[in-house]
């Protein structure tokens, strides 16, 4: 038998009682807490905070209306639009006025154990309007006895000790990944990377000794390119199926899947349109592209996954057009400029990235992977140790 279990069967063999949130925990209104410029930059010492996904917005140097949590004197901020929310236990300033400050109106509970069982409402919001007066804290959570909370705070908190490891790993590597890719992809058109050839002319780059020469060549002179064609957004389906096999790509990558095709891969899709201008998308097998997309065809010059890691190196955003919907024409694109390297030197460099590629962003094998195990699993955990028969009267 488990500590838990003892623990549990010891001093709540009959069930637990169950309190409003409200009854537990009580709110502060953010005014004096919300920054009052957002020219915000990294060597700030006060992160500006948002309940949303993003988390961290930037960086203040405003000292004063500092929200001082610590380790000792923790708080939950909570978002009154969307019901998000984030344990927080460093010092802080806001950008919302839609945000409440939440800690416990006394030590009868753990509240970390308030925080892991508010992760288990679900609650999904429909209207635009503030949520925690008139219904989040009316739901309920179970309240065993201190000990049960806080054995169960304990195994909760060795996931999350756990989760960040691997956060902090993926983004080193991230790192580790942009720094090799940088250094293997940046040939200077105007000299050598190391020392060429007497029979070598241009750019010469050296890899284990030997030199490899370098063309630079235009876009349009060794791709062919071609804008994707417009599909309803009705056409495209969530899920892969019988009536809807084939893969579709836009700016952002996979959207969706439909019943027609226009391209076979192996190709590299460029987003040409909004924000997402210049990401770089790499496809296989038959695919259809909206017009979203630029797709680049792979000639027998270029391994296809080097078109891949050098587009994304070359960072094409930089040359979208200026304006409210900023786009990437096929006829801007034909005019960038890109390295040409022998297949040989090719198929080293992607031998390298691609194994940081398969690390940092597969979702079957690599870090990501885990991490989104190390969840799921988390998650299941959670519900099962978070769930107590309720005590009758």
């Amino acid at each position: 038998m488990s500590k838990l279990q003892e623990l549990i069967q010891r001093l709540c063999p009959d069930g637990v009682e169950y309190k409003k949130l409200g009854e537990v925990l009580e709110y502060e209104q953010p005014t004096k807490y919300i920054v009052k410029s957002t020219e915000y930059d990294d060597s700030y010492s006060i992160p500006v905070l948002t309940a949303g996904q993003s988390f961290i917005l930037g960086y203040t140097n405003e000292q004063k209306g500092v929200f001082d949590a610590s380790k000792d004197n923790p708080v939950i901020i909570f978002d009154d639009f969307t019901t998000s929310f984030h344990w927080v236990d460093f010092p802080f300033k806001i950008k919302s006025s839609a945000m409440k400050m939440l800690r416990p109106k006394d030590d009868s509970i753990n509240f970390k154990y308030i925080h892991y069982a508010m992760q288990c409402i679900g609650f999904v919001p429909g209207e635009h309007t503030r949520y925690w007066i008139s219904k989040y804290s009316m739901f309920t959570i179970p309240v065993p006895p201190l000990e049960v909370q806080e054995e169960i705070v304990r195994i909760l908190d060795r996931f999350d000790v756990y989760a960040a490891e691997l956060q902090a790993e993926l983004q080193a590597r991230k790192e580790q990944y942009e720094y090799y890719r940088n250094l293997l992809l940046t040939f200077n058109p105007a000299g050598c990377a190391g020392e060429a050839d007497d029979e070598q002319e241009g750019c010469v780059t050296t890899w284990g000794g030997h030199s490899y020469p370098i063309q630079w060549k235009t876009m349009g002179e060794v791709f062919e390119m071609s804008a994707g064609k417009a599909i309803p957004a009705d056409r495209i389906k969530n899920q892969m199926s019988e009536e809807s096999p084939i893969k579709c790509y836009g700016a952002n990558g996979l959207r969706g899947y439909v019943n027609l095709s226009s391209h076979i891969g192996p190709n590299v899709i460029i987003g040409r349109q909004g924000a997402l201008c210049g990401n770089i998308t790499y496809a296989t097998g038959k695919f259809y592209a909206t017009d979203h997309a630029v797709v680049v065809c792979a000639s027998e010059i270029f391994h296809p996954r080097f078109i891949f890691h050098m587009l994304t190196h070359a960072n094409l955003n930089q040359y979208k057009t200026a304006g409210a919907q900023p786009g990437l024409s096929v006829s801007r694109l034909q005019s960038v400029s890109i390295p040409v390297p022998p297949l040989e030197l090719q198929e080293k460099i992607v031998a390298v990235l691609d194994r940081f590629e398969t690390l940092v962003n597969d979702l079957s094998e690599g870090l990501p992977a885990e991490i989104a195990a190390v969840k799921e699993q988390y998650e299941y955990y959670r519900n099962r140790l978070l769930t107590f028969k309720e005590k009758t009267a």
